[in-house]
């Protein structure tokens, strides 16, 4: 045999047997599995379920596969991810504790949510796969923050452990956070790359909400996301377009009332709490998708909080001053002047104008305007409906002082 043909022999023989160990290095790599114990998932998994199991290299999902709950087998060497169900659920009780010893807190059950998602990852020298999942709570519903003027809630991201230990390695999981309803969400993308504590933290905030707002979690394995949804917890305000009155009972001013963050027909009974003055209607009964106006009457003098409560919800305060009420007596004084003025110089009543008669003008246009604005009371038996100022508090002192208090008849201003 040539020379040649011997070299080519020998070329053809080291060639196959070079394939052929790579071929056998490929079957023992790839076609080793991996088998999860039943207690790592059969608390929140159904026995006889058919899961999606997504292969992954990388960042990115290589390869998806069906398989029967009782007969998980995983690629081995590799990361793997379980999609058991297609919506988030609440953490089921099996799980809980883990839950609370991971996060070290008291939270109930409502607040802890769990995406479907089981990552399984390579042993890493360990007895079995590291599982865990995706765990978030909401650390308060969207609450009303009257600083910033917004709705605001925070929530807390973990890796919640179901398999192996809390200090193993595992890959970074990336989690995206967005909505179409909360307009700021800080970060809107993070990543995890441990396992339990510390959490994650997502601020978000928005300007206007009501009953609850929908937020999508986004993960590698479902790139459409998941949706959940936030509490609203309804604020009760407080509105009013002064914040001085006229003091010792002379002023009243309606204060607008009104729920943000509901709309429900539901009524409810709002009780206001002013340091001083009254507040009429007190309890007021209105639903939470309707302004409602209450009356505020000032109480002697200086400074005075208004508060409200209704369910548990405490509204925003109102400060007001009360001020000594000038403006009042002085308005009184000039109509009782001017009616007793008109009416003694009246053709059927042409008499000399004297202190007295001055006098009891003006003690006549007080009390009547006082007895009118401060009780209700008409003193004077006409029938008018008059606002609060200055010159409507002259005109009626005016009239009492020109017509007397002739028929005292108490009721209501008309």
């Amino acid at each position: 045999m040539k020379p040649q043909a011997i070299i080519f022999q020998k070329i053809i023989k080291a060639g196959s047997l070079s394939l052929a160990l790579l071929v056998f290095s490929w079957l023992a790599t790839n076609g080793q599995v991996t088998r999860l114990k039943p207690s790592v998932y059969n608390n929140y998994i159904k026995s006889g379920s058919t899961v999606k199991i997504q292969t992954l290299e990388g960042e990115r999902i290589r390869k998806t596969d069906t398989s029967v709950v009782n007969n998980i087998q995983l690629p081995a060497n590799k990361k793997n991810i379980i999609k058991y169900e297609n919506k988030i659920a609440v953490l089921e009780g099996g799980s809980m504790q883990k839950f609370r010893d991971a996060a070290k807190t008291n939270t109930t059950d409502e607040e802890i949510k769990v995406l479907p998602e089981l990552h399984i990852e390579p042993d890493s020298g360990q007895a079995e796969p590291i599982a865990y999942r995706i765990a978030f709570t909401s650390l308060q519903p969207l609450r009303y923050n009257d600083s910033l003027k917004k709705f605001s809630a925070k929530l807390a991201f973990l890796l919640m452990n179901e398999s192996g230990d809390n200090t193993a390695h595992i890959e970074p999981v990336k989690i995206e956070v967005n909505s179409d309803e909360v307009t700021f969400i800080n970060p809107g993308s993070f990543e995890i790359n441990h396992l339990s504590i510390p959490s994650s933290y997502v601020e978000l905030s928005a300007d206007n909400v009501n009953d609850s707002a929908s937020i999508k979690i986004i993960t590698v394995s479902n790139p459409s996301g998941y949706i959940t949804y936030l509490k609203v917890k309804p604020t009760l305000e407080l509105f009013s377009n002064r914040d001085n009155m006229q003091g010792l009972g002379i002023q009243q001013i309606p204060i607008a009332v009104s729920f943000s963050g509901s709309k429900s027909f539901d009524s409810v009974s709002v009780i206001f709490s002013p340091e001083k003055g009254t507040v009429s209607p007190n309890p007021l009964k209105m639903k939470y998708n309707e302004t409602a106006t209450a009356y505020l009457r000032s109480e002697g003098m200086g400074k005075s909080l208004l508060t409200a409560t209704t369910n548990s919800i405490k509204s925003n305060p109102l400060t007001f001053t009360y001020t000594f009420p000038w403006p009042f007596l002085l308005a009184t004084i000039l109509g009782g002047l001017a009616g007793s003025f008109i009416k003694q110089n009246s053709k059927s009543t042409r008499k000399k104008i004297t202190s007295k008669v001055i006098l009891v003008g003006i003690v006549t246009g007080f009390i009547g305007a006082a007895a009118y604005y401060v009780l209700g009371i008409n003193l004077l038996g006409l029938s008018f409906g008059a606002a609060f100022n200055e010159i409507a508090v002259f005109v009626i002192s005016a009239l009492f002082a020109y017509f007397g208090i002739m028929i005292i008849k108490p009721g209501t201003k008309e």
